[in-house]
């Protein structure tokens, strides 16, 4: 599924960037290039400048496993810095292919930033691949807390006159670019906080519930079902939620009979 969503990402990426007359050469190269290349030809072609973008995309489709820590850091390396094309597919080609033993601060912090890529299919395959990992989620947890709180801060240090929960001003692309931000550490927040750490969830939550913004409310009240013995006060906020999203995040702790 990811080569097939990949591939057509990457006809896209050629009709856009290609010159007039090369989309015959594209799909020969395209099915020359695919035929067979070896591990060493991809990882070469990956981290040299010289490759150009298209022959990066298409090393990546044919990457099919990770051999070593400085093959893992060339390929991680691909996840920032690149154009949208190359973050996206090597994504979610990680989402097939990463084992977690190849783990280390360079890869720590690709990851960290990687959640809140400017694409959204970045950020959806970097959440998933951390779900499905026990050790990402030990190794990430405390540092995306810190910078969920430090989001916050910025966000509501930002609002003047009034409390930023409440606000009706404009929003500008800053703000939004935040918001952004934030949604999608909250998301990666919900694959990774338990009862060990119950309390920083509640501190988030109580912080992110009155959002404005009810895409933030729903992923804040994602987090809080996590934990056990949830305050029933806590419980009640959600359900009395004007939206349907941030409510259906508690729908089997409502009591219909009410």
């Amino acid at each position: 599924m990811a080569n097939e969503i990949i591939n057509s990402n990457t006809k896209d990426y050629c009709s856009t960037n290609c010159s007039t007359n090369c989309s015959t050469n594209c799909s020969t190269n395209c099915s020359t290039f695919c035929e067979h290349i070896s591990y060493e030809k991809i990882i070469e072609t990956i981290k040299s400048n010289n490759s150009d973008d298209f022959s990066k995309i298409f090393s990546i489709i044919n990457l099919d496993e990770i051999k070593s820590f400085d093959d893992a850091n060339i390929i991680f390396s691909l996840l920032t810095n690149n154009p949208t094309p190359i973050r996206e597919a090597i994504a979610m080609k990680l989402e097939e292919i990463y084992d977690e033993k190849y783990f280390n601060d360079f890869i720590k912090n690709k990851f960290l930033d990687a959640i809140i890529d400017i694409n959204p299919n970045v950020s959806r395959a970097i959440c998933s691949i951390i779900s499905k990992s026990k050790k990402l989620k030990e190794e990430l947890t405390q540092e995306i807390i810190q910078r969920t709180n430090d989001l916050i801060n910025q966000i509501q240090q930002n609002e003047t006159n009034q409390n930023f929960s409440n606000s009706k001003n404009k929003k500008s692309h800053a703000k939004n670019k935040k918001l952004f931000s934030l949604y999608w550490f909250l998301e990666s927040l919900s694959y990774c906080i338990n009862n060990k750490n119950s309390s920083q969830a509640l501190e988030i939550f109580k912080k992110t519930i009155k959002f404005q913004d009810y895409t933030i409310r729903e992923k804040s009240a994602k987090i809080l079902m996590n934990i056990d013995n949830v305050p029933n006060e806590l419980i009640e906020l959600i359900k009395n939620d004007q939206n349907f999203y941030v409510k259906n995040q508690v729908y089997d702790k409502i009591n219909f009979e009410d």
